[in-house]
């Protein structure tokens, strides 16, 4: 299965480490974690030039989106086909 994390990025559910929600105010976890380790990962904006709301760690990416956090678990429990849309061309 896959999560679509906004713009065109999907990534395999099996490669999530964790999702961050970063609007949360007791939260620090980008200045804390993200910004001190930024070097050892590749930070990938899914954004398309909106607000953060969320960041998803995996092995050696960072993905920031304007996802809620909340709604990208949601997407992973329900699973992504059914949300999908197939084009044949």
């Amino acid at each position: 299965m896959y999560l679509h994390l906004g713009s065109d990025y999907m990534i395999k559910n099996s490669e999530i480490i964790a999702i961050f929600n970063l609007k949360d105010e007791e939260s620090d976890i980008y200045k804390e974690y993200i910004s001190k380790y930024a070097d050892k990962y590749e930070l990938i904006d899914a954004s398309e030039g909106e607000e953060f709301y969320s960041c998803v760690l995996t092995e050696d990416k960072i993905y920031l989106s304007a996802i809620s956090s909340i709604t990208l678990k949601k997407r992973l429990e329900e699973g992504f086909i059914a949300d999908s849309v197939y084009v044949n061309i």
